[in-house]
């Protein structure tokens, strides 16, 4: 097809719209323009065609045989293109909203309140993919991603969801062991996850971690996590994955670091958003 061979697709949306009603003035309420817009599409139609397409019968528009066999097939067609779009915004509703996010967070924030989404929306589908990683949303197709950091994804929207400030954590027991002058017993041992290193640089700057310090790094924050609630040491962790430890009591905040542009952000693609991706996000603020 040589899209120069087709004229303005305004022109022939206006002239539709006029041909169905037989009515300018009802062609540009229905499209949301002018009288005079509708009135020059056409005419540049009618110009670009080299034929009478309209003509004035009194009070309405009345078609002539170009404009009939004109109108016949744009209605046909823009029913097509119509009936494609509402087949693949029907398939896109009944796909689930794909959510890229670290697998602390998926395990300690966000499944501890995802219930109350699905309550609240159990038409809406979620598929999590808890991952290190950051993703490209466009190239591998998330709709949507939260991560760790400071904000700093300017080929993304990003809007902060909730803080992460470091928070030392461990359990009661362990917390009681902690000196009076903010230090701990060399025996005591401290748990990092590998991908952590922020949370290292901190405790060392901190130093809260020294050569005397006896340091276990796990592959995964779930190890550590596990460790700390057990009583076997002490870790630093974002606050926002520990509030459901810390309000049951099995883990206890020795010492926290305030930062204002440390957080958990949400990511998504520039640009319009669907509803039940608006939704979703809504939601989350809601529950931070």
């Amino acid at each position: 097809m040589d899209w120069r061979d087709i004229p303005s697709l305004s022109a022939l949306r206006a002239f539709e719209a006029a041909a169905r009603s037989d009515s300018l003035t009802d062609a540009a309420r229905t499209l949301n323009v002018t009288h005079a817009a509708i009135s020059q599409h056409i005419r540049t139609l009618e110009s670009d065609l080299g034929t009478t397409l309209m003509a004035r019968e009194g009070r309405r528009m009345e078609l002539t045989a170009d404009g009939r066999r004109l109108a016949q097939a744009l209605t046909e067609g823009f029913s097509l293109i119509a009936d494609g779009i509402s087949r693949l915004r029907a398939e896109k509703e009944q796909t689930p909203l794909r959510v890229a996010l670290t697998a602390s967070f998926a395990e300690h924030w966000l499944m501890l309140r995802l219930g109350g989404f699905w309550a609240r929306h159990p038409d809406i589908e979620l598929s999590l993919s808890p991952s290190p990683n950051l993703v490209d949303l466009r190239r591998d197709g998330y709709d949507v991603a939260i991560r760790y950091g400071r904000g700093d994804w300017p080929e993304y929207d990003v809007e902060k969801l909730a803080p992460a400030n470091f928070v030392m954590v461990a359990a009661p027991v362990v917390a009681k062991t902690r000196r009076p002058d903010g230090t701990w017993p060399p025996v005591t041992r401290w748990f990092i996850e590998k991908q952590g290193s922020e949370h290292r640089k901190w405790s060392e700057a901190m130093r809260l971690i020294d050569e005397t310090q006896q340091l276990t790094v796990y592959d995964t924050n779930q190890m550590v996590l596990s460790a700390v609630r057990a009583g076997y040491g002490v870790s630093v962790q974002p606050r926002a994955i520990l509030s459901g430890y810390l309000e049951a009591g099995s883990m206890v905040a020795v010492d926290e670091q305030e930062d204002p542009t440390l957080g958990y952000y949400i990511l998504t693609r520039k640009g319009p958003r669907s509803t039940r991706l608006q939704t979703f996000i809504s939601w989350l603020h809601e529950s931070a």
